[in-house]
């Protein structure tokens, strides 16, 4: 499955599923991100990637571990510009946990919000009823674009806030406006709010406008 869309300069942007030969665009994407966007993705600080990790994050089911990469086609090697994922939580299988990173140089050109839309759309396909996300206090682009879709978090441990995001059950609700997400009616007095766990991985990244933050990915499962 493949959506295409524009950057405001006018380049074209490719949606699609990640594919296990999307390693060297994730290790490079990560080397394109700053120490402030990897630690606001990871929750600690990383200096690469591992072959375990690589394989981890492109090598996935599309069933139980979801994700999409946004890459330029018309550019040399396509090169990575984000990526957005989410994991089945198997104790609450109709739940998941997501991420979404788009690389510093591409925030705040929409991408985070069409990754939203297309995590919150596949989730439904395979029998998700929520979203769940991690968020620091410091994130305040992320906030804000949550305040937006009419989430927000109750209660906060640390500096972070875990919060369920519960997703449209109904297909065509979110066919109406495939160009962003529609979550507010529905998110909106709906939100639980968790205290933070110590998933080191599982964190909703990224700042500016609707965009998150890079290529992705979390060695520690989300």
């Amino acid at each position: 499955m493949e959506f295409e869309g524009k950057l405001r300069d006018g380049s074209r942007v490719l949606f699609r599923h990640i594919r296990p030969d999307d390693k060297d665009r994730l290790r490079l994407g990560f080397e394109m991100l700053s120490e402030a966007s990897r630690y606001r993705r990871f929750f600690r600080f990383i200096d690469h990637l591992s072959d375990d990790d690589l394989r981890y994050l492109t090598e996935v089911d599309l069933k139980d571990h979801y994700a999409w990469i946004a890459v330029l086609p018309d550019e040399k090697g396509e090169p990575g510009l984000a990526v957005a994922r989410w994991i089945r939580i198997k104790s609450e299988p109709e739940v998941a946990e997501a991420a979404i990173t788009v690389i510093d140089a591409y925030q705040g050109e929409g991408l985070g919000s069409t990754l939203l839309w297309l995590l919150g759309r596949s989730a439904v396909e395979n029998g998700l009823t929520a979203l769940r996300v991690w968020v620091q206090g410091e994130n305040v682009q992320v906030l804000a674009m949550l305040a937006d879709f009419g989430v927000k978090p109750q209660r906060w441990e640390g500096g972070v806030s875990e919060v369920d995001i519960p997703l449209p059950t109904e297909l065509a609700y979110w066919d109406q406006d495939p160009a962003k997400i529609v979550l507010k009616a529905v998110a909106s007095g709906e939100i639980r709010a968790h205290q933070h766990s110590p998933l080191s991985g599982a964190a909703l990244s990224a700042p500016s406008e609707t965009g998150l933050e890079d290529s992705d990915g979390a060695p520690d499962r989300t």
